[in-house]
């Protein structure tokens, strides 16, 4: 009996290797790809496919997810050069679309803070980037200004651990030619992004959320910094609150191109985007609220 349980389980893995594996998803890796790698794509292409099933197979939620979307994410993935792997640059993250019929489970692109802060340096001409967040026993001696719209954070190191919970974050970049700016959010500001999102009570935030506050500042941040000069930074930053604010469809052209693996255009690849917010309150029902099961407060300081 174990080992049939075994085999059914490893049944679904190795449907979605061979998906992943094909000539029309390797095929759509390497078009995602940047020119600039030339020769090298087909093998990053590979390098891609093996690193997204490693990364399935440690993670039983994603296996349960929907090839194409599998798929897709990855394809965003390696539009940006980032590695899903264990890094931290990038990750899978899994969650039910509502807006299919069935519902169905999906994998979902998103780009971890150090992935924004990999972007931006690439470019060459960010002198430095970082974000931080402040709890509430800073709140004596960080001093933090506003003036004609630019902010002033000034946040003394202590070799005393903060406590309380936390009450803002903020993200500064310095660029060459530019200057720095500076992005302050509050504590609310942080869960209203969390609220609208798509998986507002995924694991990302649950175990991760002074990280995800601070991608929130560097996303926040990059709409304020030159785009010229920043092009991949600012498209990582956009593809990002894309995947985390607004639904998305996977064409049947799409889905046909995977499973039987023929070769995918430009074109089977594009998806329709809705406004924001989505016009139906549906992604209102998933979100707790305080004092509801499974509610993510902001957490205290370690």
């Amino acid at each position: 009996m174990a080992a049939e349980n075994d085999n059914s389980l490893a049944r679904p893995l190795q449907t979605m290797k061979a998906s992943i594996f094909s000539e029309g998803s390797l095929s759509m890796f390497k078009d995602s790809l940047p020119k600039a790698l030339g020769k090298e794509a087909d093998e990053v292409a590979k390098r891609f496919a093996k690193n997204i099933y490693t990364h399935i197979c440690q993670n039983p939620s994603l296996q349960d997810c929907t090839v194409p979307s599998i798929i897709r994410a990855a394809c965003l993935s390696a539009s940006l050069n980032l590695d899903i792997d264990p890094r931290g640059l990038a990750y899978l993250v899994p969650y039910y679309n509502n807006k299919v019929t069935p519902k169905a489970k999906e994998a979902q692109f998103q780009i971890g803070y150090l992935g924004l802060i990999e972007l931006a340096y690439r470019s060459g001409k960010v002198l430095d980037i970082s974000a931080h967040c402040i709890y509430e026993s800073e709140i004596a001696t960080v001093k933090i200004t506003r003036i004609d719209g630019r902010y002033k954070v000034e946040h003394p190191f202590s070799y005393i651990p903060p406590t309380g919970k936390m009450i803002a974050v903020y993200a500064t970049a310095e660029v060459e030619g530019f200057g720095a700016r500076t992005m302050v959010l509050r504590i609310d500001e942080v869960e209203k992004a969390r609220s609208a999102s798509k998986a507002p009570n995924s694991p990302a935030w649950s175990n991760a959320y002074e990280a995800m506050a601070k991608k929130t500042a560097i996303r926040q941040l990059a709409k304020f910094l030159p785009k010229s000069i920043l092009e991949d930074f600012a498209k990582g930053a956009a593809i990002d609150e894309q995947e985390t604010f607004v639904e998305t469809a996977t064409k049947a052209a799409e889905v046909n191109s995977i499973q039987t693996g023929s070769q995918a255009t430009d074109a089977q690849f594009e998806q329709p985007q809705q406004s924001l917010p989505p016009a139906e309150d549906d992604w209102k029902k998933d979100i707790k609220l305080p004092g509801e099961p499974g509610y993510v407060a902001a957490v205290d300081a370690k």
